[in-house]
């Protein structure tokens, strides 16, 4: 039974993603994107006219993908508890993360080499989750300033953890940063 028409840009949407993260933007084909996605190279120029149209499918996976694990991390009572959760997202993705680079501070890298408002549209998936962890720091009773501070802590170095664990192609920068994250988000009193 053939698909129907209207997943055809949800699957080449899932197509770019997933190349543009192990591949890279810059090195993804419409032609690999149709071919990963299952479907005819022509019919891809029907809805990326540009790279920068593919590049921003791809933002909005990610942020679909971030909204909805804030919501399910969310979910959780204590702001700890939710903030671990993002940190144990990253060590749940080593694999891939040592392999590729993590699919959101790989894209955004990669973006604003190519353009600055695709540089500023895959930025906002990295701003979104700043803007989340702030919130669960204020709700732990920290002033606005303090805990944007201390997002913007926790989001670089689980970042910075990642990308070290994918240039020396070990799982060792990433596990040691958040289990030191995890403690410190743990020990986490206004």
């Amino acid at each position: 039974m053939p698909r129907p028409a209207t997943d055809k840009r949800e699957r080449l949407t899932a197509a770019a993603a997933s190349l543009a993260h192990t591949r890279g933007l810059e090195r993804t084909t419409l032609g690999d994107i149709a071919a990963e996605a299952g479907v005819a190279p022509g019919s891809v120029y029907y809805y990326f006219k540009t790279k920068d149209d593919v590049g921003l499918a791809v933002v909005e996976a990610l942020l679909e993908r971030y909204r909805s694990r804030f919501e399910d991390w969310n979910g959780a009572e204590d702001p700890r508890d939710r903030l671990s959760a993002y940190i144990d997202s990253y060590v749940a993705d080593e694999p891939a993360i040592r392999a590729s680079g993590c699919p959101v501070g790989t894209l955004a890298t990669e973006a604003r080499k190519l353009s600055e408002d695709l540089g500023d549209a895959a930025a906002s998936v990295l701003r979104i989750t700043i803007d989340w962890a702030a919130e669960q720091f204020e709700e732990l009773g920290f002033a606005p300033e303090a805990a944007r501070a201390r997002a913007l802590h926790l989001v670089t170095g689980i970042q910075g953890a990642a990308t070290l664990a994918n240039a020396l192609g070990e799982a060792e920068p990433l596990e040691r940063e958040a289990a030191h994250l995890k403690r410190w988000v743990a020990n986490t009193s206004a």
